[in-house]
Order: structure tokens, then C-alpha cells, then sequence
């Protein structure tokens, strides 16, 4: 061992050597705070880490090490060690540096860093040996002049330092706000991770919010757990129209009438139940069930309430009674005007999934008042802005036409 050449044994001991050592920084300091590494901490780190891997090959031409850590036999080891801790995260439950400590499983894994993966010095390190090996193997094989045909390894190996670094290095300079609006207000007051209230240069004004929501769903549950029945394997209709009828739990469930907005009335004897369309209107449906436990059909009105109204049961037996859950939720869109500090102005919908780009800034839907339901008229978003995400972008779309390249030139006759 270690004896030149020095093969695939000692590049797992080098590999193997980094993460640990970063395993051993792991317990005395806990994980890396990206916010103590933005700007301009960052950029020196990124300008002394680049400068140090031309230094070491302008340098150091012939010193062994550097031409060895620019050979598959340094390369293989660090890749399948590297696997190991993303296969380990992939594995394992992520929190965010901002949740409270004690919300992590409290073993030794979390002590390790398992839990915050990439913020960990163990992965930190790894993705910096991945780097430098990258960067010798591009200097390595810039040195001399290469067929044209060699573009497309250039533009994969360089694609993925430059990927890698900005995603490093710009985790220090990300930003995540989440901002509720009112219905008719305007808003550039963003909460932060910490709970902090920070103002924009980015506000925000909700027009409108419309939530759809797929139609009512009946099941039949256990009166003393409100478990859904069966509890091994639970049933549940959707409602598609008046007079279907439906088996759930054993139970034929005739569907008599539905009211999509209705006023429940109650009394010490009696629920009454009218169409009523307005806010806080909750959905009904009449039904009756029949099963060959009971003497005759049983009848009634169940619903899901709202904010405004209780939610209605139907009762079949002293075990057993008809419901509807609450409904799910299809879609929410906010319709919005955003404005900038730099006086830009767009009109757009946001939903789920379909966020809006404004100039450094890029806006999620988040949430919304759930206690409101479908009548919510308060919509919450999430602000991201990654400076560095143009240089990830680059980074991946020279991988793109890397491997573009490669197809299209195919392999050397």
C-alpha cells in the first residue's frame, strides 16, 4: 500500500480519509450554516479554490499526487463513495438547517449529519474532492492540443464543475420568503425561516383566489374511532350524481339529494338542511342506507361543514355512521399583480407547480387559509431567489450539449 503506482486501494483510503474527517468536524461543530458562507465569503472561496487547482497545475507539473488525482484510479473511488452518502440521503428523512434540533430522531446518525445531508461537512468535503479531481482532469487534458472530436468531453467535465461549484457556492446566497396576502391588498412583507419580517424589493397584489375542489367523497366509519371502515382496506365513493347507489362496508347507500351550497339548521330534535348560496355554505348530501342488520332504511342528511357550519353525520347504527371527509383540494389559483423595485409590472396566475419568474425572483403558490377552505380569500406564496441559479443553468445546459455532441459525432473511425 502506497506504494507507486498507487491504485483503486489507495483511492478509497484517500475517499474514505475525507469523509471521515469530515465525519469527525460533524460532531464538535454540527452542520454548516449556508448563511455564514453568502456573499462575498462565498465568491472568495470559489476565486481561492480555482486559483489553487491552476496554481497546484502550472506548479506542480510533475509531482505525482496531481497527476494521480486526475487518473480513473482517484476518480472511481470517489464516485462510489459519493453514491454511498446520496443513496444514505435519499434513504433517510431531510430537515431544513432551520428546524429546531430536537425535531431530529436523536440517535447517532443525526449527530452525523444524516438528517441535513447537504449541509454536512461530510458531503461538503466530498463535493470539493469531486471538484478537484474535476479540475485536474480538465487541466490534464487541456495541456495538449485534442481533436475537435474531444469538445463534447470538455463540455461534460467543465458543465459539471461549473453545475457543481455554483450549487456549492450559491446555497449561501439563496433566499426563501413566504408572504401572505389578502384578497384585494397589496403586500411586500416576507417572513424568512427564522420567523423575521423582511421587506422586498418585490410586493405582490392578490386579485383574486379561486380553490376547485373534486366533488364529495361518502364513507362509512367506526362511531367509537372514526377510523374509515374497513380498517384493513378503507372504502370510499365519489359522488358523480343523484340516484347512483353505492356498496361501502357491507352498507347500500342510495343517493336521494345533493346541495353543493346549504345552510345546516339544528335544534335540540331536528337538522334542517336548505340550499343556501353564499360564503361558509357547506355541501349536503341525503341519503339512505340499507344493510340486512337493520329493520328499515335509514335517512338523512351528511355533510362536511365549513367554518361557518358543523359538520352532519348520518347514523346507521350505534357502531356505525355515514360521513364525508373534508373534499380535496383539485387546484388553487392566485390571480396577481407583481410589482418590482425596479418599476416592472406583470399580470399572471399562479397555481401549484406553475410559478412566476420576475426578474431574480421566482414565485410559488404555498398555501393558503385552510381554515377558510374553499372560501379562503388569503393566499400564501413562497419567494426564492438564487443568484447563482443562472450558473448552475450554464453548468447543466454545457452538460446538455455535451452529451449532444457526443451523439452526434459518434465514436472515432
Amino acid at each position: 500500500m502506497w506504494e507507486k503506482p498507487w491504485d483503486y486501494t489507495e483511492g478509497f483510503i484517500v475517499a474514505g480519509g475525507i469523509a471521515l474527517a469530515g465525519t469527525l468536524l460533524q460532531f464538535p461543530l454540527g452542520n454548516i450554516n449556508p448563511v455564514d458562507f453568502g456573499s462575498p465569503v462565498n465568491i472568495i472561496i470559489g476565486a481561492l479554490f480555482v486559483a489553487g487547482l491552476l496554481c497546484c497545475h502550472f506548479l506542480l507539473k510533475g509531482n505525482y499526487i496531481v497527476g494521480w488525482l486526475s487518473s480513473v484510479r482517484s476518480t472511481l473511488p470517489a464516485l462510489l463513495v459519493m453514491l454511498l452518502f446520496i443513496v444514505i440521503l435519499g434513504l433517510t428523512p431531510q430537515f431544513t438547517i432551520y428546524e429546531p434540533q430536537e425535531h431530529l430522531p436523536g440517535n447517532i446518525f443525526s449527530r452525523m449529519g444524516w438528517y441535513r445531508m447537504t449541509t454536512s461537512w461530510t458531503f461538503v468535503f466530498l463535493c470539493f474532492y469531486m471538484l478537484t479531481i474535476l479540475g485536474f482532469t480538465l487541466l490534464k487534458k487541456a495541456r495538449k492540443l485534442q481533436s475537435w472530436r474531444r469538445l463534447g468531453f470538455y463540455l461534460n467535465h467543465l458543465g459539471l464543475f461549473i453545475a457543481l461549484l455554483g450549487g456549492l457556492l450559491g446555497s449561501g446566497d439563496l433566499q426563501r420568503f413566504t408572504m401572505t396576502v389578502a384578497e384585494g391588498n397589496t403586500e411586500w412583507r416576507a417572513q424568512d425561516a427564522s420567523g423575521n419580517i423582511r421587506e422586498l424589493p418585490v410586493a405582490i397584489e392578490l386579485d383574486t383566489f379561486k380553490i376547485e375542489e373534486y366533488p364529495p367523497k361518502l364513507v362509512v366509519i367506526d362511531n367509537r374511532t372514526g377510523k374509515i371502515l374497513p380498517e384493513n382496506r378503507p372504502e370510499s365513493y365519489m359522488f358523480e350524481a343523484i340516484g347512483k347507489t353505492t356498496q361501502l362496508n357491507g352498507n347500500t347507500i342510495e343517493l336521494l339529494e345533493y346541495i353543493p351550497q346549504a345552510a345546516i339548521v339544528r335544534d335540540s330534535v331536528f337538522t334542517n338542511v336548505v340550499p343556501m348560496p353564499m360564503d361558509g355554505a357547506a355541501t349536503a348530501l341525503k341519503v339512505r342506507v340499507t344493510n340486512p342488520s337493520l329493520k328499515e332504511p335509514v335517512e338523512g342528511w351528511v355533510s362536511n361543514g365549513s367554518y361557518m357550519f358543523p359538520y352532519q353525520v348520518l347514523y346507521i347504527d350505534e357502531a356505525t355512521s355515514v360521513a364525508m371527509p373534508v373534499q380535496e383540494v383539485k387546484k388553487y389559483t392566485s390571480q396577481v399583480t407583481v410589482f418590482t423595485k425596479a418599476g416592472h409590472t406583470e399580470k399572471a396566475g399562479i397555481e401549484v407547480n406553475k410559478p412566476l419568474s420576475m426578474e431574480d425572483w421566482i414565485i410559488y403558490q404555498y398555501s393558503y387559509d385552510e381554515s377558510m377552505g374553499k372560501y379562503s380569500k388569503t393566499s400564501v406564496f413562497e419567494l426564492v431567489r438564487d443568484p447563482w441559479l443562472k450558473v448552475v443553468y450554464t453548468g447543466i445546459f454545457m452538460l446538455l450539449a455535451g452529451a449532444l455532441f457526443l451523439f452526434i459525432a459518434g465514436p472515432r473511425k
